[in-house]
């Protein structure tokens, strides 16, 4: 600030010389100096400063790179689990499983960390982590339920753990399994995996919540006998369940019509019925029962059809207002 002032000069009124006013360019870079902020201590915690480390200290191998410090690193290394031991980095160059490692938050949900303890890599207690892989075991090493997917013990892999996750897409995100249709520099069979194994046609997609894929035993009402119900079942396809629904819809439209038929049918024959000399009873139970077919089947019948016209509309168009099929996601 003080530069700004070399050539401080004051011009008096109009016609009066300049005057020279070192005093007051003294007075005004000592008020200056006096007004400055502070800096942060070195040992404070705010403002991104750089205070002494709280958490527990990383060990590296003499094989990994790390770039950052404290608790933000990421390890440029090889695939690794744990302890030096683990992974298939354990085997050296030889296991092809150059990984890259960004971690925050080393052993934020361990029990019994303390500041300045020696820890290795743990996937269940660090904070966040995003983990890039040439050839690992990421389901073993993760802990994660095998699913329709299976468990994959080698290859490629690209793992997220976090507390929670956001995926932002604004033009849109697309989860696609299976190999590219190009086959430009890939041979006859096209692009394989990393490991040189060829492609599934159409790997599945599992949407595991709790990390379960158990089978459930569950009891039927009434004392029936138990079920075995998968916790982990097919997605239902939209258009395929749009178009069963309407089909069902059209095979109880020919019960109900037939029902509906009958109805009918039985009313005028019980006016033929009821004319009877000989059996009065008979005609004496022509009105009530013919009012009751009426009132009981004819009419429910004609407020169910009623029903089915507007259950169809609501759930099997597209202008419906609890259309069944999502206008946003799709899946095969």
């Amino acid at each position: 600030m003080a530069d700004n002032f070399d050539n401080f000069e004051y011009m008096g009124p109009q016609g009066e010389e300049k005057a020279d006013l070192r005093h007051e360019k003294e007075y005004w870079l000592n008020l200056l100096e006096s007004q400055k902020t502070s800096t942060t201590p070195s040992d404070s915690p705010f403002f991104h400063s750089d205070p002494p480390p709280e958490g527990p200290i990383f060990i590296p191998s003499r094989a990994e790179k790390i770039l950052g410090q404290k608790d933000t690193q990421i390890v440029f290394g090889r695939d690794r689990s744990g302890n030096l031991a683990s992974g298939k980095g354990a085997y050296g160059p030889v296991s092809g499983s150059a990984t890259i490692d960004m971690v925050v938050g080393r052993g934020a949900s361990g029990a019994g960390t303390k500041p300045g303890m020696l820890i290795h890599n743990n996937f269940f207690s660090d904070a966040a982590r995003i983990y890039i892989s040439r050839n690992t075991s990421a389901d073993k090493n993760f802990d994660l339920a095998p699913g329709k997917v299976g468990t994959i013990n080698e290859g490629s892999a690209v793992v997220l753990k976090a507390d929670n996750i956001r995926l932002i897409g604004r033009g849109g995100i697309k989860i696609v399994t299976g190999k590219s249709p190009r086959t430009t520099g890939f041979g006859a069979t096209g692009e394989t995996l990393s490991t040189g194994k060829p492609c599934p046609i159409a790997a599945p997609i599992d949407l595991i919540a709790g990390n379960n894929t158990s089978i459930a035993k569950v009891k039927g009402a009434w004392g029936a006998s138990t079920e075995n119900i998968p916790s982990l079942q097919p997605v239902v396809k939209g258009k395929n369940l749009e178009h069963g629904l309407q089909e069902l819809i059209n095979i109880v439209g020919e019960l109900w019509s037939a029902v509906f038929n009958l109805g009918l049918i039985q009313t005028g024959f019980n006016g033929v019925v009821g004319v009877d000399p000989y059996r009065p009873w008979v005609a004496s139970a022509v009105v009530p029962v013919t009012n009751q077919q009426l009132t009981s089947v004819i009419n429910s019948l004609y407020h169910t059809r009623v029903k089915a016209m507007f259950w169809e509309i609501d759930y099997l168009y597209r202008y419906g207002y609890k259309y069944i099929c999502s206008s946003n996601v799709n899946a095969n």
